[in-house]
């Protein structure tokens, strides 16, 4: 999906600079090269000390920059090297709600935040536990300011996996272009 979004957009793929957030052990960062994205920088996070560890041994060279760190308590010095990075895009393959199991909203806004004047973000969302996607116009205005215009350029229903007994688990992915007014 944020492929297609690239290339709807006229971007050059090799372009990208990818900020993979919740990126466990890197598949989806593997994903995402194969794809041509990341080609300027592909960085990835995640709150676990244990994804970060099995990203750099199952695939070593992936990502450039591999941080553990909070996203909702980054200390000065992170929120300088993330901003640094100029990333035009965003991706998270953990679920983004409400649940507690899920990335809190916050989150994904606060990894946004990082992100250049004009920006795609790329997420999931679960839509089986019946509530509402919280991610809307008003959540990115609320979380990133007023001068940020937020538009939903995609939003499909895939298989994200299957359950142990061959149970197909769908999500929606969602695409969002962020670009700064001011």
């Amino acid at each position: 999906m944020l492929g297609h979004a690239v290339d709807a957009l006229g971007w050059d793929r090799g372009d990208v600079r990818v900020l993979d957030i919740a990126a466990g052990n890197g598949v989806s960062g593997e994903a995402l090269a194969a794809a041509g994205l990341g080609g300027q920088g592909m960085y990835g996070t995640d709150i676990v000390p244990a994804a970060r560890e099995a990203a750099l041994r199952d695939r070593p060279g992936l990502y450039d920059s591999y941080l553990t760190l909070d996203l909702l308590a980054l200390a000065g010095d992170e929120r300088a090297a993330m901003t640094a990075l100029r990333a035009n895009a965003l991706s998270c393959v953990a679920p983004v709600g409400v649940d507690g199991g899920e990335l809190p909203p916050e989150a994904l806004v606060a990894a946004a935040g990082l992100l250049g004047p004009d920006a795609l973000v790329v997420y999931m969302h679960d839509p089986t536990h019946g509530l509402p996607d919280p991610m809307t116009a008003r959540a990115w205005a609320e979380g990133l300011g007023t001068d940020v215009d937020a538009e939903e350029l995609e939003r499909r229903r895939y298989v994200h996996r299957y359950t142990v007994n061959g149970t197909p688990f769908q999500m929606d992915g969602v695409v969002w272009r962020l670009r700064r007014t001011a």
